[in-house]
């Protein structure tokens, strides 16, 4: 299967959103900003969603730095997944032999004027798996699918040799889905909590590829009239916590 093929020029890609399944538009609200949002936003613990968080990387950050994420989320009250995701800032052509597969998504995320290209496949896990990956009783290639593993090796590269890779995390996550008065887009509110103590909170919109512009200023518009940063914070989520996990796993092979 060829997943790659005739990349667009990055400048381009934020205005050709045609073929993706949905486009998401995301701020990370800024460090100093993060109770305000929350207020604004009328979050609480007690009315949020909980997942489990986990990524499988190096401690140096190969798959991360190469735009391949492995992913697994225990979701309370829900079924639990893995996901192998690969980004990219060029539009990518996609073999229609992995679109037909189900779990499979193209979507886009955009940051500001960035827009981030995203191929994933997601396959559901069995309950306690997860947990035993990260107990160190079952290795982390078993959370993957044979489709997984077939998309892994196409899109990375590198080695993919399970065994060097750390367990990162778990990152407890609350998450929202709110409705404003007079926005007409669904919100998510997620707030990503580290071991450390510390919170990372973004709030994004999912929308039709053909809506996206219009979105992103009402979006942008909305977050100001919060009293919020429509820029954010410099770093995603993704990356804060996973430079976090990162020097946890130097740490603990030293």
């Amino acid at each position: 299967m060829s997943t790659i093929t005739s990349p667009q020029p990055a400048e381009n890609a934020v205005h050709d959103f045609a073929g993706m399944d949905a486009v998401e538009i995301k701020v990370t609200i800024r460090p100093d900003q993060e109770l305000r949002a929350e207020r604004a936003m009328e979050v609480n613990e007690d009315t949020a969603d909980i997942r489990l968080i986990y990524f499988y990387d190096t401690a140096d950050l190969d798959l991360f730095e190469a735009g391949v994420a492995l992913r697994a989320r225990l979701v309370k009250g829900d079924d639990d997944d893995s996901t192998v995701k690969f980004r990219t800032e060029k539009r990518a052509t996609v073999s229609q032999e992995w679109m037909d597969l189900e779990g499979f998504k193209l979507e886009a995320d955009c940051v500001g004027e960035r827009a981030v290209f995203s191929a994933s496949l997601t396959h559901l896990q069995k309950r306690d798996e997860i947990d035993e990956v990260a107990n160190g009783e079952r290795p982390i290639h078993r959370l993957f699918c044979q489709d997984q593993e077939r998309f892994f090796k196409e899109v990375y590269k590198g080695p993919n040799d399970f065994e060097n890779l750390c367990v990162m995390g778990p990152i407890r996550v609350l998450r929202w889905k709110l409705e404003h008065k007079g926005f007409p887009h669904r919100l998510t509110v997620e707030e990503w909590r580290l071991p450390n103590g510390d919170d990372l909170v973004e709030v994004s919109i999912k929308v039709p590829p053909d809506e996206a512009r219009s979105a992103q200023k009402a979006f942008c518009d909305h977050l100001e009239k919060l009293g919020l940063d429509p820029q954010g914070a410099q770093e995603t989520k993704t990356r804060t916590a996973l430079q976090y996990f990162a020097k946890v796993c130097a740490g603990a092979k030293s």
